[in-house]
């Protein structure tokens, strides 16, 4: 899976969700049941940290707050020259696998394979967000799984000037 533009278009419901509902008996239940049913609401406050993340200014980018450094950036900055785009893209490259350690990805739920989804739907809010926030700004969200398996589903994002078609 590569994208430069996310896009969600074909969900396909999670192992789990599914082995839920038929737990149930009841293939009418939807995802949103299961948030209510299950106490969700917990897990989705903290998730809108991961969907709707908060970012800082700094040197003409954009970074997301929870992941900046001003020394790593500028460090960043020494390495690479002016490449903005490059920059902000190290900086703000997340890698699902590393934000879900704690969690078994290879055991009968089969979290680990729903992972490529997740980037999908995190890549589709992050454009939407930052679009929002910064309409100023061209907004380039990447979402990418290595053939190799190195770094599993990723996410970034980059910003460039917006280009007027009004001169």
């Amino acid at each position: 899976m590569s994208s430069s533009k996310p896009a969600w278009s074909e969900r396909e419901l999670p192992a789990f969700f599914r082995r839920w509902r038929t737990d149930w008996k009841d293939e009418d239940l939807s995802p949103g049941n299961y948030l209510d049913f299950e106490g969700g609401l917990r897990f989705v406050l903290a998730a809108a940290w991961l969907f709707c993340p908060e970012t800082v200014e700094y040197r003409g980018c954009v970074f997301l707050k929870e992941r900046f450094s001003q020394g790593t950036v500028d460090d960043w900055f020494t390495n690479l020259g002016d490449d903005r785009r490059r920059i902000e893209g190290v900086a703000n490259h997340v890698e699902l696998w590393d934000v879900f350690g704690n969690t078994a990805l290879a055991d009968d739920d089969q979290l680990g394979e729903e992972l490529p989804q997740l980037a999908l739907a995190l890549g589709e809010c992050w454009q939407g967000v930052l679009s929002a926030r910064y309409p100023d700004r061209e907004i380039t969200v990447e979402v990418s799984d290595e053939e190799d398996g190195s770094y599993g589903p990723t996410v970034t994002f980059w910003t460039s000037p917006a280009i007027s078609t009004f001169g």
